[in-house]
């Protein structure tokens, strides 16, 4: 005897200000962000509210069809959502495959959500290394150079020369400490920074490969710097166009200026300053680290004395920023 088929349930449930579809499937069906289930109730949800045409668009008010599995997958919805129980005949689900706009959405939706996870410990070690590798400490190989010209002159003698290129690269090697390894392998510096004894080749060629070399990491390390920069823009972006109101689209832009110019200020600041001063491996994480925290800390206090002020000025209409930031 065949048991007759339960009806299924659906819940009626109206977005809050704030909510992305990512967040509903993650509240209501408790699945893992990319996993096999999540997809296939992000596509279940695009069938079941077919007047969403975009994911991207979901805005407060709209009001989404949920399938309410009785399995353990559900979850309770969110506090204060008070979705409303029915029972329908199922809409087909066509495909259980999100379309490829869906993957682009959950994109952003991550990034917006977690920008600072990954820019801001990620701009603390690039900007140490770039700090490490500044022209200070740089400057420490290429001294070798200039204290082998002064012994080829005869201002030096061999002992002299041999004496002070120990205690300068013994210097350079204190400096970046730890990423010596990283840096040099199984070398240390006073074996790679060596004068090249090869007739066919200039005596310093060693060391101006090694210089050549730190150099392009340091450049790594800056344009790094640059692309999470970026990251962080679109986030900010991202968050502006799903802003349900002008004012916090306004408190989400100011605290990007803000945040971004005193950021890149304080890294030119801190650049200048080693362009001519070599620093240990310790300092250079810890002016990088402060530079960081100095541009989240202005980005934050931007935006409370933005809204000390009332709120009054609309700098993302103003600015054109709101054209660009949207859905």
């Amino acid at each position: 005897m065949s048991v007759a088929q339960q009806p299924i349930q659906y819940l009626e449930y109206r977005v809050k200000p704030g909510d992305t579809l990512s967040f509903i499937l993650s509240q209501f069906y408790d699945v893992g962000f990319g996993s096999s289930e999540y997809k296939r109730r992000a596509a279940g949800i695009m069938e079941l509210n077919p007047h969403i045409s975009n994911p991207d668009r979901i805005t407060a008010g709209d009001l989404l069809v949920l399938e309410a599995s009785t399995g353990s997958q559900m979850c309770l919805a969110p506090q204060g959502s008070q979705p409303k129980l029915f029972k329908a005949p199922a809409p087909q689900i066509l495909s259980s495959v999100p379309r490829d706009s869906d993957s682009d959405f959950y994109a952003l939706s991550w990034l917006a959500s977690n920008a600072n996870y990954l820019t801001l410990p990620g701009s603390v070690a690039l900007g140490g290394q770039g700090n490490l590798l500044s022209g200070g400490n740089l400057g420490l190989i290429d001294k070798v150079s200039e204290l082998y010209a002064d012994y080829k002159s005869g201002k030096l003698t061999k002992n002299q020369y041999d004496y002070q290129r120990r205690l300068t690269l013994d210097q350079f090697r204190k400096n970046i400490g730890p990423f010596e390894k990283l840096l040099y392998g199984e070398k240390t510096p006073h074996e790679v920074v060596r004068i090249a004894r090869g007739g066919g080749v200039p005596a310093t060629a060693n060391i101006t490969a090694n210089t050549q070399q730190l150099k392009k990491l340091a450049a790594m390390a800056k344009h790094g710097g640059i692309v999470l920069t970026g990251v962080g823009v679109a986030a900010s972006c991202v968050q502006i166009a799903d802003a349900d109101s002008s004012k916090k689209k306004n408190e989400i832009f100011i605290e990007t200026l803000a945040s971004t110019t005193i950021g890149a200020a304080g890294s030119y600041a801190v650049g200048l300053f080693l362009i001519s001063n070599p620093v240990g491996w310790g300092t250079a994480i810890v002016l990088a680290a402060g530079t960081v925290a100095a541009g989240y800390l202005a980005g934050k206090g931007a935006r409370a004395a933005y809204d000390l002020t009332g709120a009054k000025v609309d700098f993302v209409s103003g600015t054109g920023v709101g054209s660009i930031c949207r859905r």
